[in-house]
């Protein structure tokens, strides 16, 4: 009888896993946006340049971690470091710039799944002090580690960390102009 049961246990957990291994998505995409009371420039340089950038998102706080700035900061090739206890665990590189337009990272982290995960920022100037940011995440993840996300909520998760980034950008934008 108690063999009987461990063994539906197991196939049932096993039966779950293959399902999720199919049906869960392995891209994870999503678009949101803030107006901001700024003009391009200035929200373009405070996502940009990593020691600005380091001052309004939620992760650092969020992840416990400390932050260091690689490379030449506000250019192509600059780096955001995190580290827990002085030890790095990923980092946030910019890949692509387009001045006042467009700011896009890469980003990587001892995550216990593979991922490739770009993040951009869109910047339209409504009228002179107006702008449209749209934050675009784009993630891949790698079978069979991609269940692990979606099991564990970090997802969303990550989603809600993006929905206060933007908010804290549009808080140190307006006040920093």
């Amino acid at each position: 009888m108690v063999l009987a049961v461990i063994i539906g246990v197991i196939s049932g957990l096993l039966t779950s896993l293959f399902v999720l291994y199919f049906n869960l998505p392995t891209k994870v995409q999503y678009l949101e946006e803030i107006l901001i009371k700024a003009p391009p420039k200035a929200i373009y340089d405070a996502i940009r340049y990593q020691e600005q950038l380091m001052k309004w998102s939620a992760w650092p706080s969020a992840t416990k971690s400390q932050c260091a700035v690689r490379n030449v900061d506000g250019q192509l090739g600059a780096q955001t470091v995190y580290l827990q206890k002085g030890k790095q665990f990923g980092y946030q590189e910019v890949i692509a710039l387009v001045a006042n337009e467009k700011v896009s990272f890469y980003l990587t982290s001892n995550a216990p799944f593979e991922q490739n995960t770009r993040l951009h920022f869109y910047l339209n100037e409504i009228d002179v002090e107006h702008t449209r940011v749209l934050l675009y995440f784009d993630n891949t993840l790698k079978r069979p580690s991609h269940i692990f996300p979606y099991v564990f909520g970090i997802i969303q998760w990550t989603h809600n960390m993006h929905l206060k980034d933007l908010a804290g950008l549009k808080k140190f934008a307006e006040n920093n102009k």
